[in-house]
């Protein structure tokens, strides 16, 4: 108790000049008056009290909430990510992923910061920029589970240059989705929190709808006649919404930013709700799929309606599986294959950036009236 004590007695002395100047003698006045309060819980409870006040009048709580989330998430998914069963060649992988992506996100962090400002004051920005995180970290998480099951024995495949040329990859794609993140959640962005949150909420929707329709990357089989017709309907229907909502997402944030003078700033703004779009649809996409690969080993039920569901598995991954080694059970091949989706996450953004800017463009011509 009397060492508590004097721990936040220090803290409290210590902390008065993190108050604003205006205010440092509360700070000071608090520390003293504690002298009068009696030993025990009270001083103690004076104490506490007012390095809780300290903390909330220096604005700490603001200041320190997200690199106290994002340490706590990095180090949990370090944790999870780190072991391995006895001569798997992906443990090395998988600690490489986890120690990079730890320093790319809070390196990057620190640079967007002193380029582009901190993060926009807005909620939707906030929001993007703590979801974007949060993704990226358990996709590290899935993938690292996944890789455990694809490269464990008897598929054990030894650390060869292809294995880590895809890793290399992999991690400069994280780079540019945190770079998205970051800059466009900035606050000297060059997009808008509109712009960034009309297409990360769009292309959220758009990831789990493609999700839906093919949890591991193949598309379902059913049995009946009208179950397989609706389903066919329902791909159809998914692969014209995967081209529309980037669209959507440019038309919708150009024509906000209608008092534009010129037809560029309509491109851009159709751009960067497009690139937002195909990330945040690409980052829903792995890590749910990635995820549910993780759990075959571990739910039989999952595997059981997997093996009755997923069509065309065999020669798709007997195509692939020469080129990485032999490949032994559903399970593994599965696993395989869940290093396919390092293509969605490349080609989805360009892909959405693509179709915003044209979007943007196609909204900002001039309709001419019907001639009389």
């Amino acid at each position: 108790m009397r060492l508590m004590t004097r721990v936040m007695s220090l803290l409290l002395r210590c902390s008065a000049a993190l108050w604003p100047a205006d205010r440092r003698m509360w700070a000071r006045a608090l520390w003293v008056e504690a002298e009068a309060i009696p030993e025990g819980w009270s001083r103690l409870a004076w104490l506490a009290g007012g390095v809780r006040l300290t903390v909330l009048e220096a604005g700490l709580a603001r200041r320190l909430g997200y690199p106290v989330v994002f340490s706590a998430a990095a180090a949990g998914t370090a944790w999870s990510a780190w072991s391995g069963p006895a001569g798997d060649s992906a443990i090395m992988i998988n600690r490489v992923d986890v120690i990079t992506v730890a320093v790319i996100l809070a390196g990057l962090s620190w640079a967007i910061r002193r380029a582009r400002g901190p993060v926009a004051g807005r909620r939707p920005a906030r929001m993007v920029r703590t979801g974007g995180y949060a993704m990226v970290l358990a996709l590290v998480l899935a993938k690292a589970a996944v890789e455990r099951v694809a490269d464990a024995p008897p598929n054990n495949l030894p650390a060869s240059a292809l294995a880590w040329t895809g890793e290399l990859v992999f991690l400069a794609v994280m780079v540019g989705y945190a770079v998205v993140i970051l800059a466009g959640t900035a606050r000297r962005s060059a997009a808008s929190s509109a712009d960034v949150a009309t297409g990360a909420a769009i292309g959220a929707a758009l990831g789990i709808l493609v999700y839906a329709l093919g949890p591991l990357g193949f598309p379902l089989r059913f049995a009946g006649w009208w179950p397989a017709r609706l389903y066919d309907a329902a791909m159809v229907l998914g692969a014209l919404l995967a081209l529309c909502a980037p669209v959507a997402a440019g038309v919708a944030v150009s024509r906000r930013a209608g008092g534009a003078p010129r037809a560029g700033s309509r491109v851009r703004h159709g751009a960067l709700a497009g690139l937002c779009t195909g990330a945040a649809a690409a980052l829903v996409i792995s890590v749910l799929s990635t995820a549910t690969i993780a759990l075959l080993p571990h739910a039989s039920g999952l595997r059981d309606w997997a093996a009755g569901h997923i069509g065309q598995w065999t020669p798709a991954v007997g195509q692939v599986t020469p080129l990485v080694g032999s490949r032994l059970g559903y399970v593994a091949g599965n696993s395989a294959f869940a290093a396919g989706y390092l293509i969605v996450l490349l080609l989805s953004p360009l892909f959405g950036c693509g179709l915003g800017a044209w979007a943007g463009r196609a909204a900002g011509r001039p309709h001419l009236a019907p001639s009389r």
